[in-house]
């Protein structure tokens, strides 16, 4: 009897013990599991809640000045005979190549940028004009160029606010009509 008392005694400790370390482990297990999972749902709401602020094709299309109309109808459709009234896209005016050193402030090596522009302008006149005034324009776009420096032109919104800066600077000094949009036909910025 006595080899079973013996028993009895080294069995109980070692079940009460791994009993006891078990569930705590599995609790603190479960603890790390759940601030794992709410973390992944909390980044997945904040990348949602960003992709919801950026606009979508349909949300340009629909705000574009062609969709939003003259104010007549429901939310401003036009009428299908004034949807399909031609476009008035204007002339183009292409601008000879430019290449054109940019602003590099204690650089060795010197950067460039070759570009060719061309110049959408509403009628002939303002053609005629932009033409008769090439010099005054060809200066814009070199000084409007040798004030960026390599790293304002290397992403699309730089190269967005440049066209943007050559259009407001063009239409500052024309007459007859104003440049309606500026556009980059060829673009090779030196490494």
């Amino acid at each position: 009897m006595a080899a079973k008392e013996d028993i009895e005694k080294i069995e109980a400790p070692v079940s009460a013990s791994s009993g006891g370390g078990g569930s705590k482990l599995v609790l603190i297990l479960t603890g790390i599991n759940t601030l794992v999972t709410l973390g992944m749902l909390g980044i997945l709401f904040v990348a949602f809640q960003r992709d919801q602020k950026t606009p979508a094709i349909e949300d340009l299309a629909a705000n574009s000045p062609a969709a939003q109309g003259d104010g007549k109808g429901e939310h401003g459709a036009k009428g299908a005979a004034e949807a399909k009234k031609p476009t008035n896209f204007g002339k183009m005016v292409t601008l000879d190549q430019f290449t054109v050193n940019l602003a590099t402030p204690g650089s060795v090596n010197p950067k460039f940028v070759r570009v060719n522009i061309s110049l959408e302008v509403p009628n002939e006149d303002s053609e005629s004009e932009v033409n008769l005034k090439m010099p005054q324009v060809r200066n814009v776009v070199i000084d409007l160029f040798n004030s960026k420096r390599p790293a304002d032109l290397a992403t699309a919104e730089g190269r967005d606010y440049l066209k943007e800066e050559i259009r407001s600077a063009l239409n500052a000094f024309l007459v007859t009509g104003k440049v309606k949009g500026v556009f980059f036909t060829n673009f090779a910025l030196s490494s």
